[in-house]
This record gives C-alpha cells, sequence and structure tokens, in this order.
C-alpha cells in the first residue's frame, strides 16, 4: 500500500524538525573540546558524528535517526506524487508557453524506486529506458554526455534530450517489488555477499538476513577505518532485513537503494 502523501503543514513540522536535529549536532561537535580548543562550525562539516560522539553520553546521532529515515523512506513516494503527468521530467503539468512535446516516457504511472547508480553530479543530458512491458519503460536512467556509453548492465534505448534536470546515474523505477528486488540482487547485493534468490528456495526475508549476516561479519573481521561506507551499508542493508521481517517488501527496497549507492564506493 502507498503511505499517505503529509500535508504541507506536517511536511513543514518534519522539516524544521529535522533542521533543528542539524543545529543540535552542529551544537554537539562545536562545544567539544578537543587538544584545548574547540571545533570551528567549517570543522564540524567534515566530521563523522559515529565518531566524534563522547563515550558514556548520548550519541549525536541518535535525535537525527528518526527525520533521517522518514525523509528517506518518503521521498520515491513523493516523486511519484509530484510527477504525475511527466515523468522523470521537470513540470508537474505543461505550462501555456511550453513548445508541443511528445508522449513522455514516465506520464501517467507511479514511481516505485529511486537509485543512484553512478557517483556524478553532471547533470544528465540522455535518457536511456528500460524495456517496455506494455505500459512504457521498466525505468528510466539518466546519464551525463561522459557516461552515454557507460553502465552495460543497464541495457535500454538511448535518447538525447536537453530537457532533463537529474543527476547523471540517476533511475527512476516503475518495476514491481520483486522486479526492484531481483535488479538489486542482480547488480550488487549477489556480489558483495555470495548469495543469490532462489539457490536454495530462498525467500527475499531469507536473503536479505542472511545478506546481512555476511556483511556484519565482514565489517567485524576488517579495519573499515572511519571513512569506509561498509558500515552504513550493513546498517541500511539490516533495515531492508527488519522491513521484510514484518511483511512490507516494498518498504525494504527503500534502504537497499540508499546501500546500493554507498556499495559504489566498495
Amino acid at each position: 500500500m502507498r503511505p499517505a502523501m503529509p500535508r504541507s503543514s506536517s511536511t513543514a513540522k518534519q522539516r524544521e524538525l529535522l533542521l533543528a536535529g542539524l543545529e543540535g549536532a552542529y551544537y554537539n561537535v562545536t562545544h567539544q573540546e578537543v587538544d584545548g580548543r574547540r571545533r570551528s562550525r567549517e570543522e564540524a562539516d567534515g566530521c563523522r558524528l559515529t565518531v566524534v560522539s563522547e563515550e558514556g553520553m548520548d550519541p549525536f546521532w541518535d535525535h537525527l535517526l528518526e527525520p533521517v529515515l522518514h525523509l528517506a523512506e518518503s521521498l520515491p513516494y513523493e516523486i511519484s506524487y509530484s510527477l504525475p503527468y511527466l515523468g522523470a521530467y521537470r513540470h508537474v503539468v505543461p505550462r501555456e508557453s511550453d513548445p508541443p512535446v511528445g508522449h513522455r516516457p514516465g506520464a501517467g504511472r507511479e514511481v516505485t524506486g529511486l537509485r543512484t547508480v553512478l557517483e556524478c553530479s553532471t547533470s544528465a543530458t540522455t535518457l536511456r529506458q528500460g524495456p517496455d512491458a506494455g505500459a512504457g519503460p521498466a525505468w528510466l536512467l539518466h546519464l551525463c554526455p561522459a557516461h552515454t556509453e557507460a553502465l552495460a548492465s543497464w541495457p535500454g534505448v538511448r535518447t538525447d534530450t536537453p530537457e532533463l534536470e537529474l543527476e547523471c546515474g540517476t533511475v527512476i523505477e516503475y518495476r514491481t517489488t520483486e522486479q526492484l528486488l531481483q535488479s538489486h540482487a542482480d547488480l550488487w547485493l549477489t556480489r558483495l555477499t555470495g548469495l543469490r534468490p532462489g539457490i536454495p528456495e530462498r525467500t527475499w526475508v531469507d536473503v536479505l538476513e542472511q545478506a546481512h549476516q555476511v556483511l556484519s561479519s565482514r565489517l567485524d573481521g576488517h579495519d573499515t577505518g572511519e571513512d569506509s561506507p561498509l558500515a552504513s551499508v550493513v546498517t541500511t542493508v539490516d533495515m531492508a532485513r527488519r522491513y521484510a521481517a514484518e511483511g512490507n517488501l516494498q518498504q525494504a527496497t527503500v534502504p537497499l537503494s540508499y546501500a546500493e549507492t554507498l556499495a559504489l564506493r566498495l
């Protein structure tokens, strides 16, 4: 079931709480004395809260978990709500001043996921479309000029367009939950864990449970360093595991998308 969209007053309150939490984290870090001095706000920008939190005290990041997780969970649905007509394009409703346009590949369809499969901050000018199952492309991959031919694991028809405003590597998904889970397994999760769905008869709940165990063991057995993304991958896969165990596989795909982005650095 798709969750209801928050009202504007609720959204504004959530934004205020998140910003207040960030300011609280800044306060904690900048008022913590290190070698007889306090950090500046600029120095605090480079700190990891899990590292600088003082032993024996509430961690500096604890109050940020709930609002950040809510933002992560709701983002794909907000995109789906905001783009009911034009899919990946920039106007929710065409303006009278806009030039005539043809078929929009994401028009009128519900977004089921948002992924980042390439680390590149350049704006996309090429749209690669996944196979059409009847209702439209299965997914839309956005690429910049330098990565037009990149990501062979995402084969599809390519269209050059100057209208896109998303970053290179962004994928808007329209596939089912089962298809999304299989895609994550095929593209990165099996590579990191060695686990394949259905071999033996594993359910997705089993796959995510075992994946979390494998990644946790890998984390425990290596000195990852404070800048390693592996710990964050373990955390997000743990979120997916818990959602799956509760019977919400669709929600499990949200933290998996964040884990996929972090896994690009492993």
